[in-house]
This record gives C-alpha cells, sequence and structure tokens, in this order.
C-alpha cells in the first residue's frame, strides 16, 4: 500500500484535505477526506459526498480523481509520454507519481507519505475497516471489523433496487463469492457491487460474535481427511468410502483433501 496526501496550495495555505490510498496488487485507489473538510475545500469532484457526510469515498470515483489529474488514455501521443518517461504501458499510478497530482483545474497535488504521518482521526476511521466478512443464509452476511466489532447485514434490503445486485441476490453461489474491499475499505461481489464499510456498520445489526470465537471455532472444531481417519483409527481411504455412501459428510471437499465437523463425525453411525 502506498500513502498519499491530498493537498491544497491555493493562497499559498498548503492545507491537507486527506489521503489517497493505492494498492498495488488490485491496482486502486480509495480516497479519505478529513472529517473538518467541508464541501466547498473538498476535491470537487468529491464535494457532493463531504455534503452527504460521506468522508470515505470509493473505489470508483477515486480512480476518476486520479484521472483528472494525469495524462488521458486516449491522448493523442501517448506513445512518445510513456516511451520518454520510461513506462512500458498505460499505468495510473506511474503517471500520478510523475505529475505529482496537479492539473490546471485547481491547486491540488499529492505527497507520498508514511504510515506514521496520517492524522489520528483516519488512523481511527481505518481502524473501523472490514477485517473479514463471512456469507450466511436469507441474503445476510457476518461482517468483521479490525476494532473488533462484528455485525450481521441483510444485503438484500439494502440493496433490493439495485439492478447492479440483481445476479448477486438471485444466485445463491455468486451471493457466497463475496470479498473484503482492499484496505477494508467495505465488501463487494467485484468492483461494481461494493458495500461500504461505513454502511455496513450503520446498516447493521451488532452480533456479539467476535472474529477470535470464528477462529476458535474453526481451529477446535473443523478437521480434515488425516484428522478425521486418526480420530477414528481408520484409513483416509476408508473415510473417502463413508463420504460416498453418505455416512459422514464433508463440510468442504477438495481433491485431496475434505474438512468435516468434529460433531458430525462424534454423532456418526460408524
Amino acid at each position: 500500500m502506498t500513502v498519499f496526501e491530498i493537498r491544497d496550495s491555493k493562497e499559498r495555505a498548503d492545507k491537507l484535505l486527506g489521503y489517497l490510498f493505492y494498492y498495488e496488487k488490485s491496482h486502486r485507489f480509495f480516497a479519505e477526506i478529513l472529517p473538518e473538510i467541508d464541501e466547498w475545500d473538498a476535491p470537487f469532484i468529491f464535494s457532493s459526498f463531504v455534503k452527504r457526510g460521506i468522508y470515505s469515498i470509493n473505489s470508483e470515483w477515486s480512480m476518476r480523481f486520479v484521472r483528472q489529474r494525469i495524462v488521458p488514455s486516449d491522448r493523442q501521443n501517448l506513445g512518445a509520454i510513456l516511451k520518454a518517461n520510461k513506462i512500458k504501458m498505460y499505468d495510473e499510478y506511474k503517471l500520478l507519481q510523475l505529475s505529482e497530482g496537479r492539473c490546471a483545474q485547481d491547486e491540488l497535488y499529492l505527497v507520498k507519505c508514511g504510515d506514521e504521518d496520517i492524522t489520528i482521526e483516519i488512523r481511527e476511521r481505518l481502524d473501523k475497516k472490514v477485517k473479514d466478512v463471512v456469507p450466511m443464509n436469507d441474503h445476510e452476511v457476518m461482517v468483521f471489523f479490525l476494532n473488533d466489532y462484528a455485525c450481521t447485514v441483510d444485503v438484500e434490503a439494502i440493496r433490493k433496487d439495485n439492478r447492479l445486485f440483481s445476479k448477486v441476490l438471485s444466485e445463491p453461489e455468486t451471493f457466497k463469492n463475496v470479498r473484503v474491499s482492499p484496505g477494508g475499505n467495505g465488501i463487494e461481489w467485484g468492483e461494481e457491487r461494493f458495500i461500504s464499510a461505513e454502511e455496513l456498520s450503520l446498516r447493521g445489526k451488532s452480533s456479539e460474535l467476535k472474529y477470535s470465537d470464528l477462529l476458535s471455532f474453526v481451529s477446535d472444531r473443523i478437521v480434515d481427511t488425516t484428522e478425521t481417519a486418526s480420530i477414528l483409527n481408520c484409513t483416509r481411504q476408508y473415510i473417502g468410502q463413508l463420504s460416498s455412501k453418505g455416512k459422514l459428510i464433508p463440510i468442504k471437499s477438495g481433491s485431496n483433501n475434505n474438512l468435516y465437523l468434529k460433531s458430525d463425525i462424534e454423532r456418526a453411525d460408524i
């Protein structure tokens, strides 16, 4: 992860407005605007978000912000520009570093900084990002946050009128493919189907279940084929026979290994 300060040099104020986070693996940007910044001081493209009290900007609009501040991909002499700067292909991150985030429309610029330079307010906000998500039945997900908060969220209730989520809500296997967005900024089923960490926390129903409880259950109550054979004092081949006969049903099947619940092993009529 790389972090940039978003600064405004208007009237020589050199004012810090927020931060832009870049996640190399996913090639995505997420902006965080300081809580004291109003819609007039915020970067113009983010002003409507700030007006609505949204200070964590999703990857789509953060990328729009970036593309406003670099050479456009349809520039006529783009190839020559890339070659002159020893860039093999169009890369928003590399071009952003070259431009320092400056453009003719305003007096904003970017400065690379370290994690230790991030303000306390933003650090506290980052502590409220998503740690993990587990799909459940009836279009609900269990969301665990970095600050040890957990909640259940009814995705259908908050996204039933969003056409982008129609496939997610109509296909159980697709719904199960939920993942945590880069930096824990939310959960998603692909970049377009995104729910922010802030909305999840606001719309979710608080749960007493902790992430440590989940890890403890996985560690203590789920075993693989080898462990199952050891518990039953039999061979792996025999475990395979029990599974094929329906006497021992794995909770997850693999090509060379299955996972089982200890409670199923203990109850099995073998």
